[in-house]
């Protein structure tokens, strides 16, 4: 068991229009605001929703359900957190909707959605790290704490300022031989100015005292604001392409815009349709013979 505390938070209203893609339009939302951890909640209605089912015994997602129709969003709620340095929602919702036989109630985590009209509320945690993890006891993605990365300011001790140096007093060269040194007139206040060597070859010149050291202790450096990282290229399926889908097994690729592709399983012909935020795409292979390119979909979560 992990227990954080947060004690800096800040609460984001998130309102998202008919035809918008969940969860992609809550991450593009939760980007610009730069929250990077935080909870959900929310409510409103969907025209089309996917939800999924965690197996225990096999320890992985192996259904996903389609609600194909309008549905209305009875509860929502989940966590946010960084998972492989992107923003990464897990969201649970109770969804409800008329059948034939009566209203129908259908739960499970909320792989993706088209929606009619939703209203949430996200709570901003400015002080909390959160990414997921993977737990070897669950084989879930679970929430963990990440060490701050914005490296410490220490303070310098300040520097001792040496002592100025004493000055030397100024050494006086003794006359040459037979030469009588230079008298000066006395001066009328009765102060006697002092004496003046006289000029001679090879004498020593005066000493004077160097300026007392004004050293000041050197100025903290100031932070560095950190620097975001740079999301890496990413290559998606394109038309033509073998992929392997986590659910839905060997498919070809018949349509895609970058977000959503459209999938042909090979088994049984069936079209498939998924949303590329919510899989993990690895790098493809490419067949020597054919020079097509093979893909592997696995699940963010």
């Amino acid at each position: 068991m992990i227990v954080l505390e947060a004690r800096r938070a800040r609460h984001l209203i998130v309102r998202l229009d008919r035809g918008e893609e969940f969860p992609a339009a809550l991450v593009r939302a939760l980007d610009e605001a730069e929250a990077r951890a935080g909870w959900v909640e929310g409510t409103g209605s969907l025209e089309r929703a996917e939800i999924a089912l965690f197996d225990q015994a096999s320890r992985t997602y192996a259904k996903t359900r389609v609600l194909d129709g309008p549905c209305d969003v009875v509860a929502l709620s989940g966590s946010i957190a960084l998972q492989q340095g992107e923003t990464s929602p897990r969201l649970s919702a109770t969804l409800a909707r008329e059948s034939g036989v009566g209203l129908q109630l259908a739960a499970g985590e909320l792989v993706w959605a088209r929606v009619y009209g939703l209203e949430l509320r996200v709570t901003v945690f400015d002080d909390v790290p959160l990414v997921r993890a993977p737990d070897d006891r669950t084989g879930l993605m679970q929430l963990a704490a990440q060490s701050s990365t914005t490296p410490a300011i220490v303070s310098e001790p300040p520097r001792s300022v040496p002592p100025a140096p004493v000055a030397e007093p100024p050494r006086t060269v003794p006359p040459s031989s037979g030469a009588e040194p230079v008298r000066t007139a006395p001066s009328t206040s009765g102060i006697e100015p002092p004496r003046t060597a006289p000029s001679i070859s090879g004498a020593e010149p005066v000493r004077t005292a160097p300026p007392a050291s004004t050293l000041e202790p050197a100025a903290l450096p100031l932070p560095q604001r950190p620097v975001r990282r740079r999301q890496e290229e990413e290559i998606y399926p394109e038309v033509g392409d073998n992929v392997t889908h986590f659910h839905f097994g060997e498919c070809i690729v018949i349509s895609s815009d970058g977000e959503r592709i459209r999938l042909r399983q090979e088994r049984d012909g069936r079209v498939r349709e998924v949303s590329l935020t919510m899989l993990r795409i690895e790098t493809p292979t490419v067949d020597a013979a054919t020079g097509k390119r093979h893909f592997r979909l696995a699940r963010k979560n």
